[in-house]
């Protein structure tokens, strides 16, 4: 069975939920994480935050029942397969449960052996759905829901002239954008003028600024859409949003693409719009026809240097492309500004493709401006800076990860040449890559210290796998991974063992009951001990404790 199998378990009872979930042998039964909740809305809130594939519920509790438990769990996850677990036993609740297509219905006081052979039999039936099937409606689900975003980042490509899409209307067609190779469009940017979603001389946190560019782009695509025009956004970086405009199929006329005048009273209502409905003020900028997709890349790098030159640091101007003056000569490293960073991608450790991305810029350096000392500086500056925040954000100086390249950094070795800013980029992301790799092991090993730690002095009370993840402060199922790539053994497995271990100690060295020894060790039920102990061991407590008294 592939992946990590999650199991939540639903009952007011908070005795019985924590007896069931905390002190059974779920691994056994191919069960990898246990959730609890105590009641219908705490469950749906775990289901919405775990990949939850097994729910066990009682029927009766307050507020929701187990049924309308299972019936919204139906809606929300219809793979997750539902088991009830009743003390009821009317008919009319186990027809009700059978209508909701429930795995199973089982009557307290249930016997561990039935409840782990339905267990087994509701987990070979997830394992024998239509695999295809569940990833296809997933990716589904998840292309519409990212479909905004999607368009936004291709057409951020297109702008930007990274574009790698050879067959352009097949990508039309798949994401639903309706633009054409070879249609005539306009590129409107338009500028922010004030700091979004923020005060006065502050920054706004990220949230409030993200939600004020999405106001801005929904009012945008909405203002234009009703003048008559397919539009196409995203926003460039934080400071440009950019709108693709044609004259759409099927909407009221928009003005003649060659119109300006008609063109610009269009973007001076968006103007006032934004400043009505957003509460900002902004710039806008639209270009000259052009063709799409060949010419959006190049209009897109005319109008940025238009709007610094003309607009600079006033506020709600509108301009069209003709009362722009020419560019200038020097333009920006494309590299330098195509998401993602250096620094996105080594934080993440895609190494590989951040040695891609320095070898583009130095490309370009080669291609471009291969007497241009600035911006050979302005590539150095950059990789330099990447590297150094890379190490300021792993709580290190970047001297102690690879001195002499530091040294040479600050004496300016790599400033010299595009030769010397390549040598000392590919060492320096050597050094870096073999420093994390190091510290990710120490911080591993570290993690299953405290893991030790932590069931050492709180197995008699609370040594659950949720209770051990809050206290490393990492999720369930991210600690069960790394413990057993670190180890060789499940977690749940160490934790048997150790409870096995310790309760051999006290049978031959202390004169504790086995009922108390079964306290000691963390486990509510005695006759549950018994039975994992000869498990364990081939014998009971009590034989073990015969065995080794009689051969002192």
């Amino acid at each position: 069975m592939t992946g990590m199998k999650h199991l939540l378990i639903v009952d007011d009872e908070a005795h019985w939920t924590d007896n069931l979930a905390d002190h059974k042998p779920w691994g056994e039964v191919g069960i990898d994480v246990v959730h609890k909740a105590y009641s219908a809305f705490e469950a749906l809130e775990l289901i919405q935050t775990y990949p939850v594939d097994l729910v066990i519920t009682d029927i009766m509790m307050p507020e929701w029942t187990g049924l309308e438990l299972i019936e919204e769990i139906r809606k929300r996850r219809p793979d997750t397969v539902c088991i009830l677990l009743s003390g009821y036993s009317d008919f009319e609740y186990a027809r009700t449960a059978i209508e909701l297509e429930a795995f199973d219905y089982l009557l307290k006081p249930v016997k561990d052996e039935e409840l782990f052979r339905v267990v087994r039999q509701a987990l070979s039936r997830l394992e024998r759905l239509d695999e295809k099937e569940r990833l296809q409606r997933r990716l589904a689900y998840s292309l519409n829901e990212n479909m905004p975003l999607i368009r936004s980042h291709l057409l951020s490509e297109w702008l930007t002239g990274t574009a790698r899409a050879a067959d352009w209307e097949n990508c039309a067609v798949r994401y639903g954008i309706p633009f054409r190779a070879g249609d005539e469009v306009l590129l409107v940017l338009v500028r922010p003028d004030d700091r979004l979603g923020g005060g006065e001389g502050r920054e706004a946190p990220k949230h409030e600024r993200k939600l004020a560019e999405y106001a801005i782009q929904n009012i945008a695509e909405e203002w234009m859409s009703s003048g008559g025009f397919d539009v196409w956004s995203c926003w460039l970086g934080r400071d440009y949003m950019a709108m693709l405009l044609r004259c759409g199929n099927g909407r009221p006329p928009a003005p003649d693409i060659g119109d300006a005048q008609a063109l610009e009273r269009l973007l001076l209502g968006l103007q006032q719009n934004i400043k009505r409905f957003a509460k900002a003020s902004v710039s806008l900028l639209m270009t000259d026809p052009h063709r799409f997709p060949d010419e959006v890349h190049a209009a897109c790098e005319k109008a940025l240097i238009s709007f610094r030159q003309q607009v600079g640091g006033r506020q709600e101007l509108l301009l069209a492309q003709k009362d722009a003056a020419p560019p200038l000569s020097a333009k920006s490293l494309r590299t330098l500004h195509c998401p993602p960073s250096l620094l996105q991608l080594m934080e993440v450790q895609r190494w590989q493709e951040a040695e891609a991305l320095v070898e583009r810029m130095l490309t370009e350096l080669e291609t471009d401006w291969s007497e241009s000392h600035e911006h050979l500086l302005a590539a150095a500056m950059e990789i330099g800076g990447a590297f150094l925040q890379l190490a300021h954000r792993s709580g290190i100086f970047l001297r102690d990860a690879a001195p002499e390249l530091t040294s040479g950094f600050i004496a300016g070795e790599p400033m010299r040449s595009i030769a010397a800013l390549r040598r000392w980029a590919s060492s320096m992301l050597q050094a870096m890559r073999r420093h994390m790799r190091e510290e990710a092991v120490h911080n591993r090993r570290e993690t299953i210290r405290r893991v030790h730690e932590y069931i050492e002095r709180h197995l008699k009370t609370d040594a659950s796998l949720r209770a051990i993840a809050d206290y490393v402060h990492m999720h369930p199922t991210h600690l069960s991974k790394i413990y057993k790539q670190e180890t060789g053994q499940g977690l749940s497995d160490y934790l048997m063992q150790v409870r096995m271990e310790k309760a051999c100690a006290l049978l031959s060295g202390s004169q504790l009951k086995v009922y108390e020894i079964c306290e000691e060790i963390g486990y509510l039920d005695p006759a549950y001990f018994i039975k994992v102990f000869r498990k364990f061991y081939g014998v009971t407590p009590q034989e073990y404790r015969d065995r080794v008294n009689a051969g002192k």
